[in-house]
């Protein structure tokens, strides 16, 4: 196989929840969010976080909802990738992504070329025939599964590069909010509000802090996965 890649190098990931439970009868928004997942189905990010009406405090708990976000679909990403291999292959058994990634690059070897060149918004992807390959209707369909995975996978790194910076700067938001709440919610709401925005807040502190550690781990995964891809075929 003959390819070109530019600024990569992979793989695993914890997907975090946060759950802000209310207490004293505080106003708390309910429900889910959906993230697209690589390979045409969604993961479902389950939120239990304060809606107060106060937009310092709704904006600050919808940023962490945005990363929350990013995180998961990096996740569906990476989990998404052996099925996506596996179903151009008409296979139906589970595999894990090295034993789908072993088998499909079996049958594509020297067929295809793989090119990959690391942008600011992602990666762009090509995967073509090689030089006077002419593919059949199901390698054809193997190397558009091939370029997906790689797309979706190869874009990760870019994507979550600010996620770590953002939740370091959220973590410090919360200190001032934590105190600064006290005052914003007083008289019968330091009842009924001010007690799950404290909670709220101190779980949004702790799912930051794992943010740290997880993520940097998410982008080496699909760095290493990105190489595996590009030199498997």
């Amino acid at each position: 196989m003959r390819h070109a890649t530019k600024g990569l190098a992979s793989a695993g990931v914890c997907l975090f929840l946060v759950a802000a439970t209310a207490c004293g009868g505080g106003v708390v928004a309910q429900g889910n969010a959906e993230t697209a997942a690589s390979a045409g189905g969604s993961v479902s990010v389950n939120l239990d976080l304060p809606k107060v009406g106060n937009p310092k405090y709704d904006t600050f708990f919808n940023d962490v909802v945005a990363l929350e976000k990013l995180v998961a679909d990096a996740q569906a990403s990476l989990d998404a990738a052996p099925a996506t291999l596996n179903k151009a292959m008409n296979l139906t058994e589970a595999t894990d992504f090295d034993t789908a990634l072993k088998n499909i690059s079996g049958k594509l070897k020297g067929k295809v070329t793989v090119t990959i060149n690391v942008t600011p918004i992602g990666a762009d992807v090509n995967v073509v025939a090689a030089p006077g390959v002419t593919l059949s209707a199901d390698e054809q369909a193997m190397m558009e599964a091939y370029k997906s995975v790689v797309t979706d996978v190869a874009a990760i790194p870019v994507k979550l590069a600010p996620v770590v910076p953002k939740s370091a700067d959220i973590i410090k938001q919360s200190v001032v909010l934590v105190v600064s709440a006290k005052s914003d919610f007083g008289g019968l709401k330091a009842l009924t509000t001010l007690p799950s925005v404290i909670v709220g807040i101190r779980k949004v502190t702790s799912a930051m802090g794992d943010i740290k550690t997880e993520v940097p781990a998410v982008i080496e995964k699909s760095k290493t996965m990105t190489v595996a891809i590009q030199g498997g075929v």
